[in-house]
């Protein structure tokens, strides 16, 4: 009768051991696509507030695409991404901009490029 009770033992203990072991996965999952969401949601923010800036730094822009994702330094602080601008006259040209969460101003405060572009703001 032990050698029973002992393998029954042995197989309730596997068995709450792997059922813990699928609660910590599935918690795990959870928590790594809550975190994904809310990186979405802060990368549209930051697009909205982008193109803003855009409008207030550059004059007459038609069109404003993004590169694929922003590229977080957070050792310095600073997100990057490379813009591609259209404006009214046809003229098309790529912009690097490095921006801080700090930035409280309306027009772009650390671009590369963008000098083919009138300054100004562009009107609705």
């Amino acid at each position: 009768m032990k050698k029973v009770d002992e393998t029954l033992e042995n197989k309730t203990r596997w068995f709450i051991i792997f059922c813990c072991l699928i609660l910590v996965g599935g918690a795990g999952l959870k928590l790594f696509k809550r975190n994904e969401e809310q990186k979405r949601e802060q990368e549209l923010v930051r697009m909205e507030t982008t193109v803003k800036e855009i409008k207030h730094t550059f004059a007459e822009v038609k069109e404003i695409e993004f590169s694929e994702e922003f590229v977080e330094n957070d050792l310095a602080g600073f997100t990057s991404i490379d813009v591609t601008i259209t404006t009214k006259d046809a003229i098309v040209g790529t912009i690097g901009i490095d921006f801080s969460p700090n930035n409280k101003a309306k027009t772009l405060e650390s671009y590369a490029g963008g000098t083919e572009f009138k300054k100004g703001t562009t009107k609705k």
